[in-house]
């Protein structure tokens, strides 16, 4: 594929192995990867695709991806300066910070209110977009403002609204890059805090693999939760090659060695397909594909 001169302006990178940008630590190869440093190279790169029809697609930290074929379409992530600013409400930081590294620079900050989330792999960006939630708590409650760059290349701030957010989704998805958030935090001692984000953390490795996965799968259907119909469906421990679905959390599908993209894909619809012949549900994939194969 040719691409518009203009973009090599743009930090990139060519012939990018999936598997050193996911979790899952494996797929096809990422053709062209540009990873802009700037909101105007940002800009740049949305209005110059829009503009030669190219399909662009935006990667995050690679936590909630199956990739099961190369994509030969420019693939940009984020490479903004880490940067986090106390705010009235709370605090603000940009798109690229690392998931975990945000709730732990908070907590050293003396701020409360986003421990739920410590554990959760992934970026700010990416957690933003799809809305990303745990115990009992989700990014759409104590968001303030919201920073993105619109599919036609534009830069918006804006409160959240109704109808913005949702389960495991958000208007982010139809192809809107987040660039930034401000958070509604409240002051606490940061040795409560950490005590609280201790407790989360204990809690996620009793209940949840530590292996290389996407997270979970699957989207909780309604008054059920994926992960007991997969366990009662009898799938615990299941595999096909490297791919298995976890003896310890049945929602989430891990990578034991050396599993290949159709060994996951497979293994996807065994388990949907066990699921809706036992329970007549249609299991929903909360994990996103990539596949120029279009399986």
């Amino acid at each position: 594929m040719e691409l518009p001169e203009v973009l090599f302006s743009i930090p990139h990178r060519r012939n990018v192995h999936f598997a050193q940008l996911t979790t899952l630590g494996l797929g096809g190869v990422c053709k062209w990867l540009f990873e802009p440093g700037t909101e105007e190279d940002v800009r740049l790169f949305v209005q110059t695709c829009r503009l030669n029809d190219l399909n662009y697609r935006i990667l995050g930290g690679g936590s909630n991806l199956l990739v099961l074929s190369d994509i030969s379409a420019p693939v940009m992530r984020l490479a903004l300066p880490v940067e986090l600013r106390v705010t009235a409400n709370g605090v603000s930081a940009n798109a690229s910070y690392g998931h975990t590294a945000l709730i732990n620079d908070v907590a050293d900050m003396g701020f409360s209110g986003i421990e739920w989330a410590y554990g959760i792999p992934g970026s700010f960006g990416g957690a933003l977009r799809m809305n990303a939630g745990a115990n009992g708590g989700e990014w759409s409650q104590v968001l303030d403002q919201i920073r993105f760059c619109t599919p036609l290349g534009e830069i918006v701030e804006k409160s959240p609204e109704y109808g913005d957010f949702s389960y495991r989704s958000s208007f982010l998805a139809n192809g809107h890059i987040v660039l930034s958030a401000s958070i509604k935090l409240i002051r606490h001692d940061r040795d409560s805090v950490r005590k609280m984000m201790s407790e989360f953390r204990t809690k996620r490795r009793q209940n949840q693999p530590l292996g290389r996965s996407a997270g979970c799968v699957f989207k909780n259907p309604p008054d059920k939760k994926a992960g007991q119909l997969i366990e009662s469906a009898g799938l615990k421990g299941t595999r096909i090659g490297d791919a298995q679905v976890s003896s310890i959390h049945a929602n989430f599908l891990i990578n034991t060695g050396n599993a290949m993209p159709v060994d996951f894909w497979e293994l996807i619809q065994l388990v949907r397909s066990r699921v809706y012949e036992l329970y007549n549900c249609e299991l929903e994939l909360e994990v996103e594909v990539w596949d120029e194969n279009k399986r």
